[in-house]
């Protein structure tokens, strides 16, 4: 049984400590391996961000080998905390919260996300193989190459997920942020309410294996068709499976239109159409596949203008998948 309590300076959770794995961990780095989880979030986001947020990494961390946590944007740089237990964790966080007495106290600084980064892949406490990296930013960095941080990512196969907020509390540069992702086989959304957009992104947790993860450039309008595929699901089975659509690489604005899609089987049997959209982002996590079945999937976008746009396709299941190609430098 799982409880937790909503009053505002506790994230209370408990759980039993028993991990939980969908699959045998070979010796090779595999996605899933008893693996790393990193939550990273500014210190500029507001309370109930934070609040709402850090609940799904506790509520998965029976799932992981290793539950890390950090707070940025920072005066102090803090160092990342790990935890083997959820119980570690949740009073991490607690001892963590948003503290603006902490902060930097100006709209001019850069964040200091890329240092704190930097001490997670180079660290001595747990593998950084296959680890999975969600990133609150509220404050951009400034930094405009971080090519070598993009490298030990790949290298390592990390996959980057990261939530922008669109109204930034300092910083010039979020460009290098959607280019981690992109290249990581994450994704990053924009959003004005990053944390509902936030949220979403957390809940792949649950659905850890990444079975198809494309990228298109496209302009104006059009359609895109993802060749017919079987999900990773056993047949005969029927369970959850989470997706991901980004329709543009910085702050949503007017030269979106639309974008919509359709999932539907070949057979016929079944049709899901549509999603939320938040910020640049459209999640959806209400779709249940059946193992037995081929799919199809369509997505029709509209823009109004020919400018180059970046649309991001990210499907999950939680039963297991190979690390999928990642895309060229």
């Amino acid at each position: 049984m799982t409880c937790w309590t909503s009053k505002k300076k506790s994230l209370r959770l408990f759980t039993d400590n028993k991990k939980v794995f969908f699959a045998d961990s070979p010796a090779a780095c595999l996605p899933y391996q008893n693996n790393t989880v990193l939550y990273a979030y500014s210190n500029d986001i507001d309370y109930n961000t934070f609040y709402v947020n850090s609940f799904n990494f506790i509520l998965y961390a029976r799932l992981y080998g290793t539950m890390a946590n950090v707070r940025f944007d920072t005066k102090q740089e803090e160092e990342i905390e790990y935890h083997t237990d959820a119980g570690s964790l949740d009073n991490s966080l607690n001892s963590h919260q948003p503290d603006p007495t902490l902060g930097y106290g100006d709209t001019t600084t850069g964040s200091n996300l890329y240092n704190v980064l930097k001490k997670f892949l180079n660290n001595k406490k747990a593998s950084i193989c296959g680890s999975l990296v969600f990133i609150l930013v509220k404050r951009y960095p400034d930094e405009s190459d971080v090519s070598d941080i993009i490298s030990q990512l790949r290298a390592n196969h990390v996959m980057a997920y990261i939530g922008v907020d669109s109204n930034p509390s300092g910083g010039t540069n979020s460009a290098t942020l959607y280019k981690m992702s992109l290249q990581t086989n994450g994704y990053c959304a924009f959003a004005m309410n990053i944390g509902d957009a936030f949220s979403y992104m957390t809940s792949i947790l649950a659905t850890p294996y990444q079975f198809i993860a494309q990228n298109f450039v496209v302009s104006g309008s059009g359609r895109i068709e993802i060749p017919t595929f079987k999900t990773p699901i056993p047949v005969g089975t029927r369970a959850r499976g989470d997706l991901a659509i980004t329709v543009q690489n910085h702050t949503l604005d007017n030269s979106f239109v639309s974008l919509n899609y359709t999932i539907a089987s070949t057979d016929g049997s079944f049709i899901h159409e549509v999603g939320p959209l938040f910020g640049t982002a459209r999640f959806d996590n209400n779709i249940h596949f059946n193992g037995s079945l081929s799919y199809k999937w369509t997505i029709d976008y509209d823009y109004n203008t020919d400018a180059p746009q970046i649309i991001q396709l990210r499907m999950y299941s939680r039963f297991y998948h190979d690390f999928l190609p990642l895309p060229d430098v």
